[in-house]
């Protein structure tokens, strides 16, 4: 594609050389550059792309975007410098694969907790009704339901130009809809910039990213910048619609707030989409679907909890609208069966109830253990831990939730990374120690993992429920000099096979 078609839609604040010729590639890492590509320097969090810029020329590069003033030693290469390197390639990345989010149906899911789920759920109601679907999501990206399409993911919400090329592909395949998790570091960072989406989803808001967006006012208005008016500089699509969550405070917020047509969901507030919760247990939730407070399908969830209501209406109401119908919205979330790492069970011989759940935030953890408080016969026991290098404030939030709704707790590590686990661990003592009149017996620090996993299993009894919190799909831990292999899941039933 001609350099001149791929930048026109830029803010240009200076040029130097000829853009009339080739791009054949593009790209912000300097080691991925080939012949005749554009290279994006983007000032990372780590390292500025600003320095690689004759490494991307010596691989091939043909074309630079910069921010800042960068001299380039080659006269047959173009600089172009513009205000936003990140912004920049959101554009160029949507001009080169051919502007894809206009071919196909997109569904964009937000909101703290939920996104994972949520796009499951819709996934599978979308496959019920015989619909080719792509996913982008923090466990997997599905390219079109095809062998080998399905690939594990490498972060929640892929840079623009490895998700405009997934779009790409997906429209080559003639895939109908693509369900993709919004992160909110993605809006901030334009990583979503250009996408047209027809659906845009928002579950809830609790802390969680502080290390990143500082105050959760600032956290609120980076989620709630999904639900803008498009504003396509391209664009076909004129409308996009809202599916919000009215029993969040938040969701209440973005209500008020966005010019997208609405529809909304809830279960205790007057909502469009409403359930009725009429069953609990271990093995699943039931709930009769409510449209404009007429009760229509009752639905029989493999999937305990009533965050997972949340999330099945979330999934249900968007289908209803795109015309789904409800025998099939039923088939198809009560065909999920299990998501990986989702309140996920642990096979085992022994006949113990042990989930792995990747709740990493004060309110998820909280919804989870609420869940299985209900429908525990003994003891609940939990094993967790907070995540190095990320929001440092929830952990004595999350210390504090555990301790006041599990019967016996084991604080560990999660993916210490650079600081030092011991560090952690004292940090979400302190929400620990703020009991509710507890005693101090109630939980036991051990900061190796499998170790601590361990001690719950050898205190486990038959009619307790034991939760592994934290990592839900993750298969390593990640610490300051190493990453080693570990899976909950699998350490879990390890050590149940040598105990």
């Amino acid at each position: 594609m001609n350099l001149k078609k791929i930048i026109s839609n830029l803010k240009i604040e200076k040029i130097s050389g000829n853009p009339d010729l080739e791009i054949e590639g593009l790209g912000y890492d300097s080691r991925k550059m080939r012949k005749n590509f554009l290279f994006v320097a983007i000032r990372g969090f780590q390292q500025d792309g600003h320095e690689f810029i004759s490494q991307a020329i010596k691989k091939g590069a043909k074309a630079i975007i910069v921010e800042r003033d960068t001299p380039i030693p080659h006269l047959d290469v173009v600089s172009i410098k513009v205000p936003s390197s990140r912004l920049a390639l959101a554009k160029v990345s949507n001009c080169f694969y051919r502007f894809p989010s206009q071919k196909i149906k997109v569904i964009g899911i937000t909101g703290t907790n939920g996104k994972t789920t949520t796009a499951y759920m819709l996934e599978s109601i979308l496959n019920a009704a015989k619909f080719k679907v792509g996913k982008i999501s923090t466990i997997d990206y599905n390219l079109g339901n095809e062998p080998h399409s399905s690939h594990p993911s490498f972060i929640t919400t892929p840079e623009p130009e490895e998700l405009q090329k997934m779009l790409r592909i997906m429209v080559d395949k003639k895939v109908k809809y693509v369900i993709m998790e919004v992160s909110s570091h993605s809006l901030v960072l334009h990583r979503v910039e250009g996408v047209e989406f027809d659906w845009v989803i928002f579950t809830n808001l609790s802390q969680d990213h502080l290390d990143f967006h500082k105050t959760m006012d600032n956290y609120l208005k980076a989620k709630a910048s999904l639900f803008k008016s498009p504003e396509s500089d391209y664009g076909e699509k004129t409308t996009k619609k809202a599916i919000i969550n009215v029993d969040d405070k938040a969701g209440n917020y973005i209500l008020k707030n966005t010019s997208c047509p609405t529809i909304t969901y809830g279960i205790k507030e007057k909502a469009l989409f409403q359930a009725k919760v009429v069953g609990a247990g271990i093995e699943g939730t039931s709930f009769i679907l409510k449209i404009k407070g007429e009760e229509k399908e009752k639905i029989d969830l493999s999937l305990p909890g009533l965050h997972n209501v949340y999330n099945a209406l979330a999934a249900a109401t968007v289908s209803f609208e795109e015309n789904i119908s409800l025998p099939l919205i039923k088939r198809g979330l009560e065909n999920l069966k299990r998501i990986s790492g989702r309140l996920e069970p642990v096979e085992n011989r022994e006949g113990f109830k042990i989930f792995v759940d990747y709740a990493h935030t004060p309110d998820g953890l909280k919804k989870v253990l609420e869940s299985l408080c209900k429908i525990t016969k003994k003891r609940l026991i939990v094993v967790f831990g907070c995540g190095g290098d990320r929001d440092k404030l929830k952990r004595p939030l999350m210390g504090k939730a555990v301790i006041e709704l599990a019967d016996y707790s084991i604080i560990t590590s999660d993916n210490p990374r650079s600081e030092d686990p011991e560090d952690i661990i004292y940090q979400i003592e302190k929400g620990a120690k703020d009991k509710g009149g507890k005693k101090i017996k109630d939980y036991l620090t051990i900061p190796d993992r499998r170790e601590a996993i361990k001690k719950a299993l050898q205190i486990m009894k038959k009619g307790d429920v034991l939760l592994i919190a934290g990592k839900g799909h993750e298969k390593k831990q990640i610490f300051k000099d190493k990453v080693i292999k570990f899976d909950d899941r699998e350490v879990t039933q390890n050590l149940l096979k040598e105990m």
